[in-house]
């Protein structure tokens, strides 16, 4: 029970975590922060070993079923995962583990807008496709800052 609580302080306290842009040969690269991603391997890890574990001490074989689930919560959670944002020199895009990517060219950028105190920002394009900073990537303020730069748009609260 304890276990379950440190990890739910931890998920917690990832939004809180700062995290810093990279500079790429692509442009500036926005990732999810270090912090939010161990923690939630280590959560995922945990989990699994919440119905596993009891089978285990039990000398009883793990049943099939078990593991498919596990394998489709394993899947889903990755295909959860935000993806790493990138503005590049002609536009920004948006990279997922098991999706596909996402593209807005600067001037079809129609809307900016903020969400959370600005801590989550949304980025709507003509060509109906909406890229989302949340506050699992890392370097909000900078992220907006960036993005006005390239696009010349405000930012609306």
């Amino acid at each position: 029970m304890a276990s379950l609580i440190a990890i739910a302080a931890l998920l917690f306290a990832s939004r809180n975590a700062k995290g810093s842009p990279r500079r790429t040969a692509d442009g500036v690269s926005f990732p999810l922060k270090p912090f939010v991603v161990w923690s939630r391997g280590l959560a995922l890890v945990t989990y699994c070993a919440l119905f596993a574990y009891p089978l285990w001490i039990s000398q009883r074989s793990i049943p099939a079923w078990l593991l498919l689930l596990l394998f489709a919560a394993t899947m889903f959670s990755l295909y959860q995962l935000p993806g790493t944002i990138v503005l590049t020199a002609t536009g920004i895009t948006q990279r997922f583990w098991l999706r596909a990517a996402k593209s807005i060219p600067y001037p079809d950028v129609m809307t900016i807008q903020t969400l959370l105190n600005g801590r989550q920002t949304r980025v709507f394009g003509a060509n109906r496709t909406t890229v989302t900073h949340t506050y699992n990537h890392a370097a909000a303020a900078e992220f907006q800052r960036e993005l006005e730069q390239h696009t010349g748009k405000r930012i609306t609260r």
